[in-house]
This record gives structure tokens, sequence and C-alpha cells, in this order.
């Protein structure tokens, strides 16, 4: 059905277009809203169970990022040694809970986000988003390494794919709507609504965005963001001085960062696996296997209680230029193991918080230990903790631009963006072969998402002239010809197709023997019928037409054989392309494309 065309804002726009993009508007503020008060009770609740656990049982206190503000913990009495049972009981909590009703929620989120969308059809059990929900709460509360950004991203993304099962929508748009749930969820959690929704569609590919999508996920996520940010403060998460890149020299060691952050990602990826593999051969059952995680993580947090929970607090102060080189390194490393000991076990929670742990951490130290050697280079040494934060994220993750824009949204840090440009992009360029999401995709033709989009249409690419024989001597059929000396004709030839042509020689139509055959079925009416009465429409075909446009006509008509006409003298029978011409046409390209220079 056509819609009438109607200006809006000076444009010319149809009816079936304001319909479409009202439709999308409305999904992606739905989806918003649900992700943004999602955020807000996923955040009290991680909050109190991080008070109950960490401040209460344990009396620790870990420092806050500048820009969240805390509720008033209960603290009892410090007791270190608890530091190495609470996490393991947390732990066991989630592993019981994730391997008893949704074994699919265990790890990290984002990859079961990105997993439904290639690999599911954006289907997500509605019990997922639940069951990760409260897990995290209880693996993040009781001191894990892990971050918020996968459970608040398959909150969004479960209720995506719920609404799109709700309104019978296309799995096309059922996965761009769980692409817009997890842009709400962490566009809000980290008052990133920008990075979120770029980094909810890069995320998905190693070397692509999923364009289509980021639409609807802006909108999702500053409607998310503008939610969570009315209930907990529209500040930044981290405070940091105004840092202004003045000193172009310094791009060098930006650079060496870069690499470095690169390299060290692809050290937290192999022992994050490893350590995944580890845990898969130890024999026992996985319900049990997030709380051994737990306890070894106890015993580092015994010695280093920084490493245990987000560690926002610790960047904050690594940021404030208030710790070491050599405690900053010394957390940078610890924190993979620490990681891979929450989630590789079977724990649950994101990798984007230990992420920007381990590279402020790692950006803090190479900023110290650069000024120390290059004191009159280096006028900004703590700017590397930021810098770090985004580089690191970008090389382990394949996100180079989501990357940049969350640190500086959560940072404040745009003064510093010339550095950012180059160290993200120097990170992805030396980190691309690996990453911490493994359900990542190179690009959109390696997905199941777009098995369809590059398919190469072989018949578009052949002309209808390389695959038909031109004939001189075409049979042509008067419109009055009576049938008994049309038969005569068809005794002489091989065709089984004839073009009618009236007394100006101009098309009319095609006979076939398929239609004379029906005249002998009547007892003399062959005697009264010419051949005008058994002609079928007219459908041909021009050289310069291709394959896949002359096979719709094969298969609209039901002929086996087509007339080639003269583009520029259109009554003028060139010859017949037949179906057999077509097929062999289209194996012959085939083979010549299989086995290319043979």
């Amino acid at each position: 059905m056509r819609f009438p065309q109607k200006r809006f804002l000076g444009l010319r726009t149809g009816g079936y277009e304001l319909r479409l993009s009202g439709k999308w508007l409305l999904i992606g503020i739905s989806i918003g809203v649900v992700a943004g008060f999602g955020a807000v009770i996923f955040f009290y609740l991680l909050e109190w169970s991080n008070i109950f656990f960490m401040n209460f049982l344990c009396g620790y206190v870990p420092p806050s990022p500048g820009g969240e503000v805390m509720s008033s913990p209960i603290v009892g009495e410090y007791r270190r040694w608890a530091f190495l049972f609470v996490p393991a009981i947390g732990g066991l909590l989630a592993g019981l809970l994730v391997y008893t009703f949704a074994p699919e929620a265990e790890g990290h989120g984002t990859d079961a986000v990105i997993d439904s969308f290639h690999n599911q059809r954006g289907i997500i059990r509605k019990r997922v988003p639940v069951i990760k929900t409260i897990s995290s709460i209880l693996t993040i509360g009781s001191g894990g390494s892990a971050g918020r950004e996968g459970p608040i991203a398959q909150i969004g993304a479960g209720f995506g794919s719920f609404l799109a099962t709700r309104l019978k929508l296309t799995s096309h748009e059922r996965r761009q709507m769980v692409i817009a749930g997890a842009a709400g969820g962490i566009g809000s959690i980290f008052k990133t609504p920008l990075g979120g929704a770029i980094f909810s569609a890069e995320v998905l590919y190693k070397e692509d965005i999923e364009a289509g999508a980021i639409i609807p996920s802006v909108i999702s996520s500053i409607v998310a963001y503008s939610i969570f940010s009315s209930f907990h403060g529209w500040g930044r998460l981290f405070s940091s001085a105004e840092f202004k890149f003045t000193h172009p020299v310094e791009l060098i060691f930006y650079a060496i960062l870069g690499v470095f952050c690169a390299l060290m990602g692809g050290l937290y990826i192999k022992i994050f696996y490893g350590l995944r593999d580890f845990f898969h051969r130890i024999p026992i059952k996985s319900h049990f296997k997030p709380a051994l995680g737990g306890l070894l993580l106890g015993v580092l947090g015994f010695f280093f209680p920084q490493v245990l929970g987000m560690g926002y607090g610790w960047v904050q102060q690594a940021i404030n230029g208030e710790l070491t080189i050599q405690l900053l390194l010394t957390l940078g490393l610890l924190k993979m193991l620490a990681t891979g000991f929450t989630i590789s076990s079977g724990g649950s929670g994101g990798v984007f918080a230990p992420s920007l742990f381990i590279g402020g951490m790692l950006g803090g130290a190479f900023g110290l230990a650069s000024q120390s050697l290059f004191p009159q280079s280096i006028t900004q040494p703590t700017a590397f903790v930021v810098v770090g934060m985004g580089a690191f994220f970008a090389g382990a993750a394949n996100v180079p631009i989501s990357a940049l824009f969350m640190v500086c949204e959560m940072t404040g840090g745009y003064g510093l963006l010339v550095p950012m440009m180059l160290v993200s992009a120097t990170a992805f360029l030396f980190g691309r072969r690996w990453s911490i999401y493994e359900k990542q995709v190179p690009a959109q033709k390696d997905s199941p998402a777009h098995i369809g989009d590059f398919t190469v249409n072989i018949l578009e690419q052949i002309k209808v002239r390389d695959a038909f024989t031109p004939q001189e001597d075409v049979p042509l059929v008067y419109e009055h010809t009576p049938v008994r000396d049309l038969l005569k004709m068809i005794s002489q030839r091989s065709e089984t197709y004839f073009p009618v042509i009236n007394e100006k020689h101009e098309l009319r139509g095609i006979i076939s023997l398929r239609d004379i055959r029906t005249i002998f079925l009547e007892n003399g009416l062959h005697e009264l019928v010419i051949a005008a009465d058994l002609m079928t429409r007219l459908v041909v075909v021009t050289p310069d037409e291709d394959l896949y446009s002359a096979n719709l006509k094969f298969i609209e008509s039901d002929y086996g054989m087509i007339p080639v006409v003269d583009p520029q003298i259109k009554d003028k029978v060139l010859g017949y392309l037949t179906h057999e011409d077509l097929i062999g046409a289209y194996n012959r390209e085939m083979v010549r494309r299989k086995f290319p220079g043979e």
C-alpha cells in the first residue's frame, strides 16, 4: 500500500516512513524506560549487597569513585580473615542459582548478548536477565572482581527480546531491539549515553559496526540515562583534574602506551580463558566451581583487598595521583588473576569494570615511570591513567570508538581526546587478533544475522547475450495462421515456443506446443482455430538484461523458452533464451569462480 507524500520540516516524506520512524521512536523509548529503571533497581540491590558482605561481614569499606554517592555503610569490626571466605560464599550462592535455573547466565553477560544477536535470532529466555541480575549482585557484592555492565546489558537486552516477541516482529527487528536494550542498560549504569549506544553496536564485531542499531540504541540510551541519573545524580562516574593536551611530544609516549596496553590485553585474555579451561577440568559439579574461584580470590584479597569488587575507588585514587608505581603495576597484574578467579570459574559479572581498573593502573604506572625518566616531556603523569583505561579496553575488546567515548564521558577527560584517539587506534591495531568477547565475529559478513546480506547473486552478473545462441531464421507465426498450417511448420522445427506477429510484424504473443495439444482434445475444433486463439501473453528479454531478471520472467510465465529481441528494434527476434541456457550459464560461472585460472 502506498501512503501519500507529505512535507515535514520542509522535507518530503511518505506516510510509511513516518510510521516506521514513529514505531522505532516508541520502541526505543519503551526499552529505555525499562533499562533505566532496571539500572536503578540493580544499583540499589548491588549497593546493599556490598554493604552486607564487605562492610558488615568483613568490616571493609573500599574507597568510592568521585561521582558516586554511596549509602551510609553498616560497618562491622574489621575482619581481614573474612576475605578468605566471603567471596567463596557469594560464589557458592551465585553458582547454585545460575547452574540450577539458567546455565547460560554464567560468565560475563555481554558475551551472552552478542551470542544471542548472532546465533539465537535475538531470543533471550525471560528468566536469564533475572537470574543474571541476582547472581551478579551476589558475586560482585561479596567481593567478586567483575563489573555491572554484563548483567545490566542483559536486563535491557532481555526486555528488548521479550517486547519484540510479544509484538511479533521479525528476527532482524528483534536483534535491533536487543542491541538497543543493551545500550540503554550500559549507557545508564555508567552515565555514558553516547558511549553506551556506540558500544552496543560496535562490540558485536571485531572490525565492523551494526550501524542499523545505532538510532534505536541512542534513543534507548538517552532515556535510560535520564531515568538513572534522576535517582543517582547527574555527575560523572570519576572526578578528575582538567587535563589538557598541549605537548605534542607526549604523543610518542601515548603511542607506546597503546602498544603496551594491547600486549597486556593479550596477556589478560590468555589468563582469563586459561583459567576457564582450568576450572572446566576440575572434576566437580559446575554449581560449586564459582565457590572455588571465590576461595582463590579471597586468598588474593587477603593480601591485596584492592582487587576485590569493581575497584572504581582505587581507580579514582590513581587519577588523583595517590598510588605509587609499584602498587599500580602490582594491582594491574593481580586484577587479571582476580577477574579470572571470579568470572572464569562461572561467577556472574561483566569484564568492563576490571578492564578499566587494569588499564588505569597500567597506564598510571607507565605515566609515572615516563615522568621519572623524561621529566621535561611528561607534565601530567596521571593523565595516563585516564588514557590507559580507554586503551586497554579498546585493545582487549576491539571497541576503539566506544572505549574512547565511554572513558571521556566517565572522566570528563575531553581535553585528552587527541591522545585518547591515538592510543585507542594503536591498541586496536595491535590487539585485533584477540578479544575478551569470544562471541565476537570479524565482520557482518561472518554473522549468521547477516547471512543473506552478502550473498552474491550470480545471475545478476551474467547478461542474456552471454547465455543464448542467436538464430538467423527464428520461426514467426501470423495471428491468422490456421492451426493446420501451424502444425505443418511445427513438424519441421525443433522449437517448442513460437512468437506470434500481426500484419505489421509486431510481436503479439507466444504459442507453445502444450497449448496446441489442447486443441486435439476437442473433436473438430482444430479446423476452426487460428494462431491468435492459442497465443498467450508476450514475454521477451533483451541481450542487455541480466539472467536474474530473465529467471523471474521464466518463473512468472512458466515458459521454457523466451524470445530475445533487439533492444533497438523491439519486434526483431534474435533467438531464444531457454531455461537450460540459464542454468548452464550459472553453472559455468560457478565453476569459474570456484576454480579460477583453470
